[in-house]
C-alpha cells in the first residue's frame, strides 16, 4: 500500500503535526506535542459543550454510555469509564484526544459519521491542557439552556477607549471591542470607487455607473456616503437584489420538480409579493404573518393572499399523491408535510424540527410531539388537493371576489353550457368509434364549439381580468395523528395545534382543540412567531442580514439556532440588534442602515500581503483571525451567478429593467407523460431582464448560473457556498451570453469613441469602476489593436476584480 507523509500547520496552536495518508484517509500520528501553546482561553459552555453535543452524545450521553464513558455530566466525564478519558493539564496524554485523532486506528472516535476536524481537535486539546475548567452550572442537556432559546436582553453597548477607532454606530463599538480583547485594530476606511461599487452591489445588485462613480468620489459633502445609502434603500431595484436572498430560504420555485416536474405558471406573484415588501419596507412581524396566515388574518388583500405562496413554494410529487396505494398516498401527504414544517421553521426560527418527526430531535430540545404539534398547524394546507391539479386562487379579497363573480356570470353561464355540451360530444365520439363518417361529422362540430369555448373565456379574460397565484388549496383537516416513529401504519395519540415547548414565552398551547378551524391554526401560528417575547425570531432575520452584508453570519448557519449550529461569533451584538430590530417597528432598512453605515462595514478589505502602509497590524490579524470572524477588514466575497449575469447585461448596455409579472421562459417545452425543457439563448429584450425573473424551472435551470454555483430551487439555501471550478471559467470564457455581452460592450464603445486608447479607458471604467493602471492601458491598447476591442472586453468581463466585491 502506497503512502505519503505530510506536515499541517493549524492557526492559532502554531505547532505541526504529522499526517498519514492512505489513500483519501488521514489518520493523525502518535506524535502529538506535549502541550497546545499560544492559544487563547477556551471556555467551555461556548467552545466545548458543543463538540460533545454533536459528536459524543449519541454514544456518551443521557441516553446510552458505551464503554461507561458520559460527556454530558462534569463528574462522570473526569471519572472516565473504564479509564479517565480526560487527564486535565495533559492534553496529549489524554485517551479522548487520542481516540479523536485516530492514533489508534482501532479506537478511532466517533467510529461513525463525520470525524472531528482539525479544529476542533485542537481546541479540545487546548481545553484540556488548560485545566479542563468545566463550570456546574453546565452539567446536563445543554440544549435546554442553549443560548438561542434564552429570552432576548438588549445588552449595553460597550464604550470606547481612548486611542480606538472610528465609531459610527453601536456596532462598531461591538466590533471594535472583540478586537480589542485580541490585541487588534479595524482596517483603514475603503476608498470612495470601492464603497459606491460594494454598496450598490450590496443594495442593488447593480454596478454604478462611470458617472455615478465620479459624481460620489468628488462629492464634498461629508455625509454623501450616507446620502448614498438612502438613493440606493429608495431605489425598485433594491427588492429585486434582497427578494433574490429570500426567495434562496424560500426554496421558491415555478414548477413541482420530481419525475413530472409541471410549471406553475402563476408562481411568480408569490415573486413580486417579495420584491414589493421589501421595496415597502413592510415590517418583517407583518411579512411573516403574512407569509404563513395571510389568507386567514383580516384584512385579505390580494398581497397577503399571494404571500401564502410561501408554504407551497417548494417542490412535491404530485404523482405519488394518486398512487392506487392508500399508504403510498398517505406517505406522500407525510412527506408533503414534512417538508412545508421544515420550510417554515428553518426560515423563521432557525431550527430543524422535521427532524423530530421519527423520534424526539436528537440534539435539539424538540420532542417528537413538537413536530407532530406543528404539523397540525399546516395539515390543512395541500399543493394541490385534486389529482395533479394546482393549488391556485383568484388576486382579489373578499369583496372583490364577490363583485368579480357577479359581473362574469353570464360568461360563467355560457362557458359551463359549452363544457357540458363537449362532455356530450366526447361521449358520442366514443360511441361512434367505428362509424368513420360520423366521427368525422362530430369532430368538426367539436372544433366549432372549442373555438365558441374559447372565444368566451377570452372575452371573460378582456373584460373582467383577474390575476392568479399558487398558493396551494385549504381544507378543514381531521385530527392530527402522532405516528410513532414516524410509521404511518402506527397511529399513536392524537395531537393539538401548538408550537414548541421548549421556549417559555410565548407560550406553545395555543388553546386550540385538535378540531380547531384550519385557518384559525395558522393565524395562531403567526401571532405565537412574531410575539417580541419570541426569543429566535428577530434573532434569525438579523443574522440573514448581516449575512448577506458581510459575508457570514453572527452565527455561521443561519438555518440552524440548535445545537448542531454554531454559536454566535459577537452574541452580545446580535442580541443587541435583535432587540433593535423590534425597537424599530421590525424594519429591515433600518438594520440595513445600521450595518452598512457602520465602520465594519467601510472597511478596506485589501489582504495583510496586499497592503504596504499596514503590514504589521494585518499580518498579526491573519494569524490570529485568520477566517476574519472579528472583522478586522471587510471580506472580499464572490458575487452570486444571478448578479454576475445582471452585471454583464448592465455593462453591455442590455439590460431590459422591466420589472415584475409572469416569468420570462427560455426553452421550450415538450409534454410526454412528463415535462421536458428544451433551453434556448436569445438577444431579446425578454431574455435581458434580471436573472429573478428568470422562470425558477426545477429541469430547466441556466447551465451558465449553474456552473457560477446558484443553487438548485428544489432545496433551501440559507447560505451559498462558492466553489473554484475549471467550469466556471469555461462557462465565463465560452458561454454564447459572455460572449455577446462582450461583443455587445465593444460594438457601443466604437460607436461613441473614436480611438482605442479612449475605449479601453471607458471599459475600465464601466466593467471595473475605476481607471486603468499605465500597464494595464498599454498592454489593453495593444490587445486590441491586434485582436479587437471585443478581445479586451472579454477579458474584463472575466477578470476576479469584476466578479467579486471588495
Amino acid at each position: 500500500m502506497g503512502y505519503s507523509m505530510a506536515w499541517r500547520k493549524r492557526t492559532p496552536m502554531n505547532f505541526t503535526r504529522p499526517l498519514f495518508c492512505i489513500g483519501a484517509s488521514y489518520l493523525l500520528l502518535a506524535a502529538i506535542p506535549s502541550r497546545a501553546a499560544d492559544v487563547v482561553v477556551v471556555d467551555f459552555v461556548r467552545d466545548i459543550q458543543p463538540i460533545f453535543a454533536k459528536n459524543c452524545y449519541s454514544c456518551h450521553g443521557p441516553q446510552k454510555q458505551k464503554g461507561g464513558l458520559r460527556l454530558d455530566v462534569k463528574s462522570f466525564a473526569l471519572a472516565g469509564g473504564k479509564e479517565a478519558a480526560i487527564l486535565p493539564g495533559k492534553g496529549a496524554d489524554s485517551p479522548l484526544i487520542k481516540n479523536v485523532t485516530g492514533a489508534d486506528p482501532e479506537t478511532v472516535m466517533p467510529p461513525k459519521g463525520e470525524r472531528l476536524t482539525a479544529a476542533q481537535i485542537d481546541i479540545l486539546r487546548a481545553w484540556i491542557d488548560q485545566g479542563a475548567t468545566w463550570p456546574e452550572s453546565a452539567n446536563g442537556d445543554l440544549s435546554k439552556n442553549w443560548w438561542s432559546l434564552a429570552p432576548v436582553v438588549q445588552p449595553a453597548v460597550p464604550s470606547a477607549n481612548a486611542g480606538t477607532a472610528l465609531i459610527r454606530n453601536p456596532i462598531d463599538a461591538f466590533i471594535q471591542a472583540k478586537l480589542a480583547e485580541k490585541g487588534l485594530a479595524p482596517s483603514p476606511e475603503a476608498k470612495r470607487s470601492t464603497l459606491i461599487r460594494r454598496l450598490k452591489l450590496d443594495l442593488i445588485g447593480l454596478p454604478p455607473s462611470p458617472e455615478e462613480v465620479r459624481a460620489f468620489v468628488d462629492d464634498p459633502d461629508a455625509a454623501a456616503y450616507e446620502k448614498l445609502v438612502e438613493t440606493y434603500l429608495q431605489s425598485p431595484h433594491y427588492g429585486e437584489r434582497w427578494a433574490r436572498h429570500w426567495l434562496d430560504v424560500a426554496r421558491f420555485a415555478e414548477s413541482d420538480g420530481f419525475e413530472e416536474d409541471m410549471q406553475r405558471p402563476h408562481a411568480w406573484t408569490y415573486r413580486d409579493y417579495v420584491i414589493r415588501s421589501f421595496n415597502e419596507d413592510k415590517p418583517y412581524n407583518q411579512f411573516v404573518r403574512e407569509q404563513i396566515a395571510g389568507d386567514a388574518i383580516a384584512p385579505v388583500t390580494a398581497q397577503s393572499i399571494a404571500a401564502t405562496g410561501f408554504l407551497v413554494a417548494g417542490s412535491w410529487d404530485a404523482l405519488a399523491r394518486v398512487t392506487p396505494s392508500a399508504l403510498g398516498r398517505l406517505q406522500s401527504r407525510e412527506e408533503q408535510l414534512e417538508e412545508m414544517v421544515g420550510a417554515v421553521c428553518q426560515t423563521f426560527i432557525g431550527l430543524t424540527v422535521q427532524c423530530a418527526r421519527c423520534h424526539n430531535h436528537k440534539f435539539d430540545p424538540s420532542p417528537q410531539t413538537d413536530y407532530y404539534r406543528i404539523k397540525a398547524v399546516f395539515e390543512g394546507v395541500d399543493h394541490g388537493l385534486k389529482p395533479k391539479k394546482q393549488g391556485s386562487r383568484m388576486l382579489l379579497d373578499e369583496a372583490g371576489e364577490k363583485l368579480w363573480i357577479q359581473q362574469t356570470a353570464p360568461y360563467r353561464g355560457r362557458i359551463s353550457e359549452l363544457e357540458k355540451q363537449d362532455a356530450e360530444l366526447a361521449k358520442r365520439l366514443a360511441d361512434a368509434a367505428k362509424d368513420a363518417s360520423r366521427v368525422q361529422e362530430l369532430k368538426a362540430e367539436q372544433a366549432v364549439l372549442h373555438i365558441s369555448l374559447t372565444n368566451v373565456r377570452a372575452a371573460m379574460a378582456t373584460n373582467f381580468p383577474v390575476t392568479m397565484a399558487f398558493v396551494g388549496d385549504r381544507e378543514m383537516p381531521k385530527p392530527t395523528v402522532l405516528f410513532t416513529r414516524g410509521d404511518i401504519t402506527q397511529p399513536a395519540q392524537h395531537v393539538t395545534p401548538g408550537g414548541l415547548a421548549a421556549i417559555a414565552s410565548p407560550a406553545a398551547d395555543f388553546g386550540l382543540d385538535e378540531n380547531a378551524p384550519e385557518g384559525l391554526r395558522r393565524q395562531r401560528f403567526a401571532e405565537w412567531l412574531v410575539n417580541p417575547a419570541h426569543p429566535l425570531v428577530a434573532r434569525v432575520a438579523v443574522n440573514r442580514i448581516w449575512q448577506y452584508h458581510f459575508g457570514t453570519g453572527l452565527v455561521e448557519t443561519p438555518s440552524d439556532f440548535g445545537v448542531n449550529g454554531t454559536r454566535p461569533s459577537h452574541p452580545e451584538l446580535l442580541d443587541w440588534l435583535a432587540a433593535e430590530f423590534v425597537r424599530r417597528g421590525w424594519s429591515i432598512k433600518a438594520m440595513h442602515r445600521l450595518m452598512v453605515n457602520s465602520a465594519a462595514y467601510r472597511q478596506a478589505s485589501v489582504p495583510a500581503v496586499a497592503v504596504a502602509a499596514f503590514p504589521p497590524q494585518n499580518e498579526k490579524a491573519a494569524s490570529i483571525d485568520a477566517d476574519n470572524r472579528l472583522l478586522w477588514r471587510f471580506p472580499s466575497r464572490r458575487i452570486e451567478g444571478e448578479i454576475v449575469r445582471d452585471m454583464m447585461l448592465s455593462v453591455s448596455g442590455s439590460l431590459n429593467l422591466q420589472m415584475g409579472g409572469p416569468s420570462f421562459a427560455p426553452y421550450t417545452v415538450t409534454q410526454l407523460n412528463t415535462y421536458f425543457y428544451h433551453l434556448f439563448d436569445k438577444d431579446e429584450p425578454i431574455y435581458n431582464r434580471r436573472s429573478i425573473y428568470r422562470i425558477h424551472v426545477m429541469t430547466a435551470r441556466s447551465p451558465f448560473l449553474d456552473a457560477l454555483d446558484c443553487p438548485s430551487p428544489a432545496i433551501i439555501t440559507p447560505k451559498r457556498r462558492p466553489t473554484t471550478t475549471p467550469i466556471q471559467a469555461l462557462a465565463l470564457m465560452n458561454d454564447s451570453f459572455a460572449i455577446r455581452q462582450a461583443e455587445t460592450l465593444a460594438r457601443n464603445l466604437a460607436a461613441a469613441i473614436p480611438e482605442a486608447e479612449g475605449q479601453v479607458k471607458r471599459a475600465f471604467e464601466i466593467v471595473l469602476c475605476r481607471a486603468p493602471t499605465a500597464t494595464e492601458l498599454t498592454a489593453s491598447v495593444k490587445l486590441a489593436g491586434e485582436h479587437g476591442m471585443k478581445e479586451v472586453c472579454w477579458a474584463l468581463l472575466n477578470s476576479s476584480e469584476f466578479l467579486y466585491s471588495r
